[in-house]
């Protein structure tokens, strides 16, 4: 047995002994289903726990008079009134990907913790909510998020620090709520986390909710650092909509549209694409940078209802760049549709899976969690007008695309295994030879959280 085997079969050993634990100390006649998700700084601009907004249901304060308190959600630091309190808890998942096939023919195989993320986050004085997550994964320490939202007007908080801008639907989505281990390549060409000041709110009964803000970066499938500006600035927005949230029509409460977009001012250095297996298929030329005008569009819309859950986004990126006193607005567009479907009956949602029953195997059939099956599809074409005088059309796709599938397992709301095999095939710019193998990789991830 090699090492990695060994430590693959370690993290497994002690994921089910977690979810045993954890079951085993509910109380005779329960199942997991008592024992809470973590929740997120508060957000009641989402009519449920559904809705695709980028921070999940609010915090409930804790008991007055009990200071120190350990929870199903995280250990809890409050002042007497409970207008004040903080709460901690967090998550580690770890990843083991096996590649039949790279895009060069190197040896990719390997395993590393992807997200070690501690979170801090609570509310002072009944007015002001914050989060501080930091991140360990990969051997890259960084502070992911950190925030202070003023919710004194519920319809119109301010959120100010770095977090997430509020255009991709699946970038929106929590990492551990993820029905794959890695988001699609679709989200390639959204930006992830900036410094910025946003305001957010709900009207009309929370059947519409909206987010608009001032960013520090622009670039495509990138995160900032906390510590550095960058040359670029962008407004960005997004409004989602749930048209029959308040109607008697059960079967469509679960409807949702929106759409998202940026427009700013981009120069300097581009980020490349990645695969998901996270390695480069097109990147710009050595001497292209950008130079001007970065805007982004992207429908979205997702629909649940039972076990059954499916999504889908297009994107559209468009900026100028520069190369050699040649420029041109270089237009990228994406896709993505996936799907997934829950065996064993839970309530399928856009913010995560609460399995029924916990892994309790010496409580008969039925009570091993809750398990999922998922597929998906997703597509980046690259502006023609890139090649050749802004990326080499031999060494970077012209389009890059391909069908995943998923199958999840849920032991209990702490402990989860992801299996997932992507297929990602690579067109080049026309007349131009291939140096790009197609990838095919096997990820395994164990996620647990506290």
């Amino acid at each position: 047995m090699n090492s990695k085997t060994l430590i693959i079969a370690t993290i497994l050993l002690a994921a089910v002994a977690v979810a045993t634990a954890q079951t085993d100390g509910l109380p005779s006649g329960s199942s997991s289903s008592a024992v809470g998700t973590m929740p997120s700084v508060p957000n009641p601009s989402a009519p449920n726990s559904d809705a695709p907004a980028p921070i999940q249901p609010a915090i409930s304060a804790p008991t007055p008079n009990r200071h120190v308190s350990f929870r199903h959600d995280g250990m809890w630091l409050s002042t007497e009134d409970g207008h004040t309190f903080v709460q901690i808890h967090g998550y580690v998942q770890a990843d083991d990907r096996m590649f039949t096939s790279t895009t060069h023919g190197e040896e990719l195989d390997t395993f590393l913790f992807r997200r070690i993320r501690p979170l801090f986050e609570g509310t002072v004085f009944n007015n002001v909510d914050f989060r501080f997550m930091p991140d360990f994964g990969q051997n890259n320490p960084q502070i992911q998020e950190a925030f202070l939202e003023l919710k004194t007007l519920p319809f119109a908080k301010l959120r100010v620090g770095k977090f997430k801008e509020p255009i991709g639907l699946e970038v929106l989505r929590q990492d551990r709520d993820l029905t794959f281990p890695e988001r699609s390549i679709a989200s390639d060409l959204v930006p992830l986390r900036y410094i910025g000041a946003q305001l957010s709110g709900s009207i009309l009964s929370n059947s519409i909710t909206y987010q608009g803000g001032y960013f520090n970066g622009s670039s495509d499938g990138s995160n900032g650092v906390f510590t550095q500006w960058y040359n670029g600035n962008e407004g960005a927005a997004r409004a989602f909509f749930h048209p029959f949230a308040t109607t008697h029509i059960g079967a469509l409460r679960q409807l949702g549209v929106g759409i998202g977009g940026s427009a700013g001012s981009q120069h300097g250095t581009i980020s490349g694409l990645k695969t998901i297996g996270q390695t480069t298929f097109f990147k710009y030329s050595s001497g292209a940078v950008a130079d001007g005008q970065h805007n982004r569009l992207s429908p979205q819309a997702y629909y649940y209802a039972g076990p059954f859950g499916l999504m889908g986004e297009y994107t559209i990126s468009s900026q100028e760049v520069l190369n050699k006193g040649l420029t041109a607005r270089v237009r990228n567009e994406a896709w993505q549709v996936a799907g997934s479907f829950l065996l064993t009956g839970e309530k399928n949602g856009y913010s995560g899976v609460h399995p029924r029953n916990g892994f309790e195997p010496g409580r008969g059939y039925g009570h091993f969690g809750a398990l999922e099956v998922a597929v998906r599809y997703a597509q980046v074409r690259i502006g023609g007008n890139a090649f050749p005088n802004f990326a080499n059309p031999s060494t970077a796709a012209r389009l890059a695309g391909g069908p995943g599938f998923g199958f999840n397992w849920y032991l209990t709301r702490y402990v989860k295994l992801q299996t997932d095999y992507e297929h990602t095939g690579f067109y080049m710019a026309a007349g131009a030879k291939s140096s790009l193998h197609s990838e095919n990789v096997l990820m395994n991830q164990i996620q647990l959280s506290f």
